[in-house]
């Protein structure tokens, strides 16, 4: 992660090592409040990673990639959750568009939504294409967490 959000070298380590997606929610949680004490909002961009977008995993990882370091420029600070799809992919090796596995959203991200520290999102296009982004979405609402539509001309910038 980058603007002002990083991991130390212990919570870098405790991800790799994650038993369970509530060991690897623990670590991001810790990280959001470390950073959250430091003053200011923390956003989320949320759309297609293993369903719909693109159509393809490494796709959707790509406009992900674009995405994140076009917010980063606008001077956001973001978590970054491409450091645990390690993590995730070694808990939940058969996790798929076809296989989908709801433990990813209600273990970890539940716990990283509802620790207040996330206080906005940003949806790529095409989000509704994607379970998870729809729940994320959804417990967003619940939540009183700001919505936002990612500024398509950031992505533009990068095309």
């Amino acid at each position: 992660m980058q603007s002002g959000f990083t991991f130390t070298d212990e919570e870098a380590s405790a991800i790799a090592f994650a038993e369970s997606f509530e060991a690897a929610a623990q670590v991001a949680v810790a990280a959001l409040a470390r950073i959250r004490e430091a003053g200011g909002e923390i956003a989320q961009i949320c759309g297609p990673i293993s369903t719909g977008g693109l159509g393809s995993r490494e796709l959707n990882m790509q406009r992900f990639r674009n995405a994140i370091a076009c917010a980063l420029s606008a001077g956001l600070v973001l978590f970054d959750q491409r450091p645990f799809e390690d993590a995730i992919a070694r808990l939940s090796p058969d996790h798929s568009a076809e296989n989908y596995d709801a433990r990813i959203l209600e273990e970890f991200y539940r716990a990283v939504f509802t620790s207040g520290h996330i206080t906005r999102i940003l949806l790529l296009p095409d989000w509704e294409s994607s379970h998870g982004a729809r729940w994320e979405r959804s417990l967003a609402v619940e939540l009183g967490i700001t919505i936002e539509d990612y500024p398509i001309e950031w992505l533009l910038e990068v095309s």
